[in-house]
């Protein structure tokens, strides 16, 4: 059996996707599974998924294909096909250096030797432009002569570990704690799922080094502009959260605000009774209705 999961959610990306496939053949080690699960695609994607399929690449392709279910819901389906116990999330148009999956192992035979209390979910390490250069300005702050940090979620950004990341989970902590997503919409921030893991004590062992390389393209979610419009719901429930993350009367206002703003925008109000301050929900009510308006009107300019 393969010692980890390499996952790529796809919809529409067969322009692109193979130049994830080439990172992966160009692995120094082969001790993964690659699962390709394709939202739906229109293109040319099962085509040529189906060809490497045959191909002798030293390492097995599961096709994983569904209906356009969203990011959140493929990662979901991603994990329940997975038959390793560590999970990487590999975007459709990003790569990963030739030494990445052997440095990673090696890491995770760390952590499977460490005891169970210690709560180590997994790793974590940085990805960066193809230039090489860090995704932001700063580097890491890790003591180079241990060469690693164990931090939480919410405490990366003590480490300035709070820029584009990878990590790679156990998959039973995957299992335990899925990507969310509102009924009716396709996307929702993975902060959910991963800072839910932090509320809970889990840990990664983080380290500087770059492996993974990201090339935000402009049909990358990231770039979307419409992201919240068509998924109200989904941020709704980010700032929701962030009430439980932040402390001080100013954070927690705002984010109540958004909460009140977007669940009005989309018609669940009921979703307030969910708050994780509820007080302060209802002191940000007034002005989050009025922000649900703000929400309308700079909506509708973007039809």
């Amino acid at each position: 059996m393969a010692r980890i999961t390499i996952h790529t959610a796809t919809y529409n990306r067969g322009y692109i996707l193979g130049k994830a496939y080439e990172s992966l053949k160009n692995q120094t080690c082969k001790d993964f599974e690659w699962i390709i699960t394709d939202d739906g695609s229109t293109d040319n994607t099962p085509e040529l998924v189906a060809r490497w399929m045959t191909e002798d690449n030293g390492f097995e392709i599961i096709y994983n294909p569904l209906s356009h279910v969203g990011i959140p819901r493929a990662l979901n389906s991603g994990v329940s096909k997975a038959r390793t116990d560590w999970f990487l999330m590999l975007d459709s148009d990003d790569s990963l250096l030739p030494e990445t999956v052997s440095k990673v192992i090696s890491w995770l035979d760390e952590i499977e030797m460490l005891p169970v209390d210690m709560k180590i979910g997994g790793v974590g390490f940085c990805r960066c432009f193809p230039n090489g250069e860090y995704m932001k300005p700063q580097k890491p702050i890790i003591d180079p002569s241990v060469g690693y940090v164990d931090a939480t979620h919410l405490e990366r950004s003590k480490y300035n570990l709070n820029m584009d990341c990878c990590e790679v989970h156990r998959l039973s902590l995957l299992k335990q704690y899925p990507f969310q997503c509102w009924e009716g919409e396709y996307f929702a921030p993975e902060q959910l799922n991963c800072y839910e893991m932090a509320f809970d004590g889990w840990k990664l062992r983080w380290r500087d080094e770059r492996l993974y390389i990201c090339d935000y393209l402009q049909d990358g979610l990231t770039r979307d502009n419409r992201l919240v419009k068509k998924n109200p719901m989904g941020f709704a429930m980010m700032y929701n959260q962030n009430l439980k993350r932040f402390r001080s009367f100013r954070d927690r206002f705002r984010n109540a605000a958004q909460v009140i703003a977007l669940s009005s925008y989309s018609h669940h109000l009921g979703y307030l009774r969910k708050s994780n301050d509820k007080l302060m929900t209802l002191i940000a009510l007034p002005f989050g209705l009025l922000l649900g308006e703000r929400r309308r009107a700079q909506f509708r300019k973007l039809d």
